[in-house]
């Protein structure tokens, strides 16, 4: 019998891939005040229970949706937050969900997307690409995803949530923009990840 598929993940992260909150505990402890997570899980510190009030803070499309929230005896997959990052460079988290991202420009898919983020990934100083529809050079971490990827330094991913399943309110977004010093933030969905694609350069 083959592994079961990865159920998803919701992710958020800053507008601006390149930005990063002025102070990192500063959102967790805003997220923390707002009942949205709680602890952290044992022997982790980048893992966190989702706190009593997350069904508040996310909106779940559908009638009554089975939402676990705590480890089981049998090691289910359970609801909790984990932070990823921070990263001197963006990189690009992407799924089996994932579609192509569309130009900046031009407003056309990007069919061989895998093979430009790889070009992205080793390219100059400016990590500028050529759209291949419109000629538009662009820097492919502002690609239009849809929601299915995204790229980011930082990312907040809440575990265990199917694609398209829970929303953050925008009441979440402004909560996160106010804790990491006026950034606007944005989310997206992936399910079954897939390895990072990202300049090289080590971690902060």
């Amino acid at each position: 019998m083959g592994q079961p598929l990865h159920t998803g993940r919701l992710v958020l992260t800053p507008e601006d891939p390149y930005r990063l909150p002025v102070d990192l505990d500063a959102v967790a402890a805003g997220l923390t005040g707002i009942g949205f997570i709680a602890g952290p899980l044992p022997n982790t510190t980048d893992a966190f229970r989702l706190g009593d009030n997350f069904m508040q803070w996310v909106t779940f499309m559908g009638c009554s949706p089975f939402i676990r929230l705590e480890p089981g005896e049998a090691d289910e997959p359970f609801c909790h937050l984990v932070i990823d990052g921070p990263y001197v460079q963006p990189r690009l988290l992407q799924g089996r969900n994932t579609t192509p991202p569309r130009c900046g420009s031009c407003r056309k898919r990007i069919d061989d997307w895998q093979a430009v983020m790889r070009r992205w990934a080793q390219g100059d100083r400016e990590r500028s690409v050529a759209c291949p529809h419109c000629g538009q050079h662009q820097d492919p971490a502002y690609f239009d995803w849809r929601q299915s990827a995204g790229c980011g330094r930082i990312f907040l991913q809440v575990e265990n949530i199917f694609p398209q399943e829970a929303v953050p309110t925008p009441a979440l977004l402004d909560q996160l923009r106010s804790a990491s010093g006026d950034i606007p933030w944005r989310y997206f969905y992936l399910q079954d990840a897939s390895p990072a694609i990202e300049p090289a350069g080590p971690a902060t």
